[in-house]
């Protein structure tokens, strides 16, 4: 029973790692598809928003239930905002990188707290795995305290920097599934 719990880590940190490495392989693909991928979504769902709204306020004009939709403009407003926003994301697709970069900023950092807190419910054997399992979960945690504090330094520099804590927190998951 225990090889079953030993999978699902293990998985997870193969994965993870092999992520870090793509990231690490191809950073200017990742730093284009993102911003442009994120931006296409946010246009398109802002002119579906619009159009929508265009559509239901004639159909509710020839119904004559226009005066019951108060406060309905809030919907073409969001979608004009979005549809906005989606072409400043296509436009400048590093933007949406920097502020992905602060997120995985906060993730690493929580993700580093947790496993440093996981380290200190295994059982202290004082082995080489506990301590390098320590010094990982530090290293996690201060690439997250990196990415907050600068977000919006060198693009490429950010994403080869999550694909190596990509890299550390999969080999800490592969180590902790197999001990």
């Amino acid at each position: 029973m225990g090889e079953v719990k030993i999978i699902p880590g293990f998985i997870k940190g193969v994965f993870t790692a092999f992520a870090g490495i793509f990231f690490i392989v191809f950073p200017d693909a990742i730093s284009n598809s993102i911003g442009l991928i994120f931006g296409l979504i946010l246009l398109v769902m802002g002119l579906a928003g619009s159009v929508n709204y265009v559509i239901t306020i004639g159909q509710l004009k020839k119904e004559n239930t226009y005066g019951k939709t108060a406060g309905a403009e809030i919907i073409l407003v969001y979608s004009l905002i979005i549809s906005v926003i989606g072409l400043i994301f296509i436009l400048k697709p590093a933007l949406v990188l920097q502020i992905v970069s602060f997120i995985a900023g906060v993730f690493f950092l929580i993700d580093g707290i947790v496993k440093l807190r996981e380290m200190t419910l295994v059982p202290k054997i004082k082995s080489f795995y506990w301590w390098f399992l320590i010094v990982l979960s530090a290293a996690i945690l201060v690439a997250g305290l990196l990415l907050i504090i600068y977000p919006f330094s060198g693009i490429r520099v950010i994403i080869i920097f999550c694909g190596l804590s990509f890299i550390v927190s999969g080999i800490e998951s592969i180590v902790l599934s197999l001990k």
